[in-house]
């Protein structure tokens, strides 16, 4: 079996081919193990928040969208921060979306959860500081 930088990435993003595209680039780049895909920011958090106590079932990376009906990325990020501490890993999370807005950018890396904002579609780039994050 493969050696991989990171065991598990959560992708979460209404925009099923989006989602597809990261999910076929993440696995052709041998960068992750497991990639699971939420199309609701509430079923992440769900599974987060029951899995708090188990470091093996929480994902090291979440790339995390902004514009979703329902539950946005703002709200996730909200929720995620007050439960953060109370996690037995630590999850870095990336903002990954369509959004090129510079005040979007500026509000995002006011979460101490936010390591990078990355502007989809998804790039060798993007992939490769992703993978790098294992390793710092």
């Amino acid at each position: 079996m493969a050696q991989y930088p990171l065991k598990r990435i959560f992708l979460i993003d209404d925009d099923p081919i989006h989602q597809q595209i990261a999910v076929l680039m993440l696995q052709k780049a041998e960068v992750v193990e497991e990639v699971t895909g939420f199309q609701e920011a509430q079923a992440a958090l769900d599974y987060i928040r029951a899995h708090a106590a188990e470091p093996e079932a929480l994902p090291e990376v979440i790339l995390l969208d902004l514009n979703m009906p329902v539950m946005d990325g703002w709200a996730f990020l909200d929720a995620f921060e007050q439960m953060r501490d109370g996690l037995l890993a630590s999850v870095r999370i990336f903002i990954y979306t369509s959004s090129i807005n510079y005040h979007d950018r500026l509000r995002a890396h006011q979460y101490p959860s936010v390591t990078g904002y990355l502007v989809k579609p998804l790039s060798k780039e993007d992939i490769q500081r992703i993978a790098n994050i294992a390793h710092s």
